[in-house]
């Protein structure tokens, strides 16, 4: 696993066990209304994580893909006196 899919997974867990402390009543949060948010957060990390898991295959395979390819790949040689692809024709000024 990688280091993001640890941590949406550390995360998921640490809202998971808040969420069932508050619905189980053990901690009161009716005094602080903004500790409900741990309940969407939840589900939000929950759906981070297999997207990560998901991803992380693909990942790899295109690294490994990637690094492959780059290893074949030859430097383009270029003439030492090769001038701009522009014609410089085109660039003369127009009489009026």
């Amino acid at each position: 696993m990688s280091r993001l899919t640890k941590f949406m997974l550390a995360l998921l867990v640490i809202n998971s066990v808040a969420s069932a402390l508050f619905l189980t009543g053990t901690v009161n949060i009716s005094a602080a209304p903004g500790l409900y948010v741990v309940f969407p957060l939840a589900a939000i990390f929950y759906g981070m994580v297999l997207i990560c898991r998901m991803l992380e295959k693909d990942a790899t395979e295109f690294d490994a893909d990637k690094s492959t390819n780059d290893n074949h790949v030859m430097p383009v040689k270029r003439p030492r006196n090769v001038e701009s692809f522009h014609d410089r024709e085109h660039h003369k000024p127009v009489a009026a």
